[in-house]
């Protein structure tokens, strides 16, 4: 059970990017359940972010990747009709670089899939998602200034 802890939990992510199109999977459990969001889960006891990074990624969506540098650390902080903290989880996201595998979809998501960028306006995609394209966006107009 992940709903009201008395800790936030720790997750990491994977966001991979290629040739214009952007790896997402669309998540089958609260919080977020049923919207499309950047592959990953739970670090466990004694695991490396970037291990469990990798790791979440192959079980969500069957590909390879490594890890090529940390794009950010996000909150997820839900709270019920009363006000009490419902979820609250940190998330380690990484840009990562694939190198192989077949795209399937593990046993906790709905799909997954690679989706252009500009069709991510159409889809029901997490905060997280536009929290870190938003991120990408603003490190590119750095370096580009």
């Amino acid at each position: 059970m992940r709903e009201y802890h008395d800790h936030p939990l720790v997750g990491v992510g994977v966001l991979i990017i290629e040739n214009g199109k952007i790896l997402l999977v669309k998540r089958g459990n609260e919080p977020n359940k049923g919207l499309w969001s950047i592959p990953g889960g739970l670090i466990k006891l004694g695991e490396f972010p970037e291990e469990a990074a990798i790791r979440e990624l192959k079980e969500e969506t069957g590909l390879n990747a490594i890890i090529e540098k940390l794009l950010g650390v996000f909150n997820i902080i839900i709270k019920d009709n009363d006000g009490r903290i419902k979820y609250h989880y940190i998330i380690i996201d990484y840009i990562g670089k694939l190198i192989g595998g077949e795209l399937k979809p593990g046993d906790d998501v709905l799909d997954a899939k690679w989706f252009d960028i500009s069709e991510l306006k159409n889809i029901q995609i997490s905060p997280t998602v536009i929290k870190a394209l938003e991120k990408i966006k603003k490190e590119k107009n750095l370096v580009n200034t």
